[in-house]
């Protein structure tokens, strides 16, 4: 099971992944901020990692659009408009991949 914490202090863009004993090369959430792990340690830290940004795949269908060359998606909080004689659609990675 999963819980989620917030964490004071954690920079924006950055994410905990796990608390223990850090891996050369790794990142690391300590009193002096986030630092890489140049050497073995053998305390226990808060192993931190950088947030990857958001992705939208979209994909060209054959259908052609209503009005002339202009077809506007909504994603979330995003609106995503194309200039094409056809229309798009979203991607959806997972099902994607499954079907692989």
């Amino acid at each position: 099971m999963k819980h989620e914490i917030e964490i004071p202090d954690l920079p924006e863009g950055w994410e905990a992944v796990a608390y223990r004993i850090p891996k050369v090369g790794e990142c690391y959430f300590g009193s002096s901020g986030i630092k890489l792990a140049l050497i073995d340690f053998e305390n226990l830290w808060l192993i931190v990692r950088k947030k990857q940004p958001r992705r939208i795949v979209l994909e060209e269908t054959e259908e052609d659009t209503d009005n002339s060359h202009n077809h506007t998606i909504y994603v979330k909080d995003i609106t995503i408009d194309i200039y094409s004689d056809k229309l798009w659609k979203i991607v959806d990675e997972k099902e994607e991949n499954q079907n692989v």
